[in-house]
């Protein structure tokens, strides 16, 4: 019994048939999984050309990815992955508030569902700014001020960002890092909570 309470517990078996239907869910969830992990393989593969130096950059772009095998198609899949995702993630979030799975007991999945949409559209912008050239730099620089007016801890969240007081090749650094690794690790983790949690949480009270 106790082996069984922590598999259930694991591996919740809350799901309703009639929800998981493709009519119903258009399995919107699950495509941005396999974009995710499609902007997973191809970065990885990137990251072999990519140097994050406002020179490094320059190069990257402009002999479109490196000279590894198929790099120019990596790039552009990494890019309309990327862009999908957004699409996808805005129209899964639609049909959630029009089909009420919203509602308690879920609502907290939700919020944690916004809070996944708010990360994806950071990798996108964060992936923007690796073109490191002057629109971009202007970009980080607007994002950088617009993150230091938050009350108490904004000036500390600039400094971490930008490497210092002001937009240069540490802050490209520091948007790398982030854009390979720490928020896409924030989001993997958040993503597979909010799989669980839809097991677990089961009908909305009130919902379709």
């Amino acid at each position: 019994m106790g082996s069984y309470g922590f598999l259930a517990h694991i591996h919740p078996p809350r799901l309703d048939p009639e929800r998981t239907r493709f009519t119903h869910t258009f399995c919107l969830g699950g495509l941005a999984l396999v974009l995710f992990l499609v902007l997973g393989v191809t970065g990885v593969v990137l990251m072999f050309s990519y140097v994050p130096t406002a020179e490094g950059a320059a190069r990257f772009f402009a002999a479109e990815a490196g000279d590894l095998p198929f790099a120019w198609y990596l790039r552009r899949l990494h890019f309309l992955a990327g862009q999908a995702m957004v699409v996808v993630l805005v129209l899964h979030m639609i049909r959630v508030i029009i089909s009420g799975a919203y509602l308690p007991p879920r609502a907290a999945n939700w919020l944690v569902g916004l809070g996944l949409m708010l990360l994806v559209l950071a990798l996108d912008f964060s992936g923007y700014l690796l073109r490191w050239d002057q629109a971009m730099r202007s970009a980080a620089a607007v994002a950088a001020n617009l993150i230091g007016q938050v009350p108490l801890v904004g000036g500390l969240l600039k400094r971490l960002l930008l490497g210092g007081e002001a937009v240069g090749e540490a802050g490209l650094l520091r948007m790398y890092v982030l854009h390979c690794l720490g928020l896409p690790v924030m989001t993997l983790v958040l993503t597979m909570y909010h799989f669980w949690r839809i097991r677990k949480d089961g009908r909305p009270l009130g919902g379709l």
